[in-house]
């Protein structure tokens, strides 16, 4: 629902110096919310669970919490494809995540060993390969902070920038 930006965006068709009339019958025609969605169907909990996801030639990490439960984080080590599935009922969270987790998390679920993940990884980050991403995979999460942050930049720069403690794993990625 971005209903709130119609005044603005509205406004500023108005301003156009040679086609004010066919941008302000545009702004008029364009859609503000999505329906609205029972999702109850698409999670067995109505808790908000963040998430992140590590590949390693050898292994995958998927860490999660429940929003609010600050000493509950599931630490999850190669899981199955089965264990997987059951995440994704969840309301997933996470940053960045349409970019990179949902599509390595779809791919686990779907049955992708260890290995394939890490050249699927391999393929998203170092290659940019738009091919190697699923297109069901970008609604595998609830939402994703980096979409509506008003500030595009990475979790380190966060961290930098409000003076937060950055440690890096210390493994290399390859």
């Amino acid at each position: 629902d971005v209903s709130d930006l119609y005044p603005d965006t509205l406004a500023f068709a108005m301003d156009s110096t040679n086609q004010a009339r066919y941008c302000m019958d545009r702004v008029k025609e364009m859609t503000w919310q999505s329906e609205d969605m029972d999702l109850k169907t698409q999670s067995d909990d109505d808790r908000l669970a963040f998430y992140d996801v590590e590949v390693f030639p050898n292994l995958l990490v998927i860490c999660w919490k429940f929003i609010g439960e600050e000493a509950s984080t599931v630490k999850m080590i190669n899981p199955t494809p089965d264990q997987v599935q059951k995440l994704l009922h969840l309301k997933l969270v996470g940053f960045n995540c349409r970019r990179y987790d949902n599509h390595i998390l779809y791919a686990r679920a779907n049955g992708y060993s260890i290995e394939q993940l890490y050249e699927l990884s391999q393929r998203i980050v170092e290659h940019n390969d738009r091919s190697a991403m699923f297109g069901a995979a970008y609604d595998v999460s609830y939402t994703d902070i980096y979409d509506f942050s008003s500030k595009k930049q990475s979790l380190k720069k966060f961290e930098i920038e409000l003076g937060l403690k950055h440690s890096e794993l210390g493994l290399p990625w390859n």
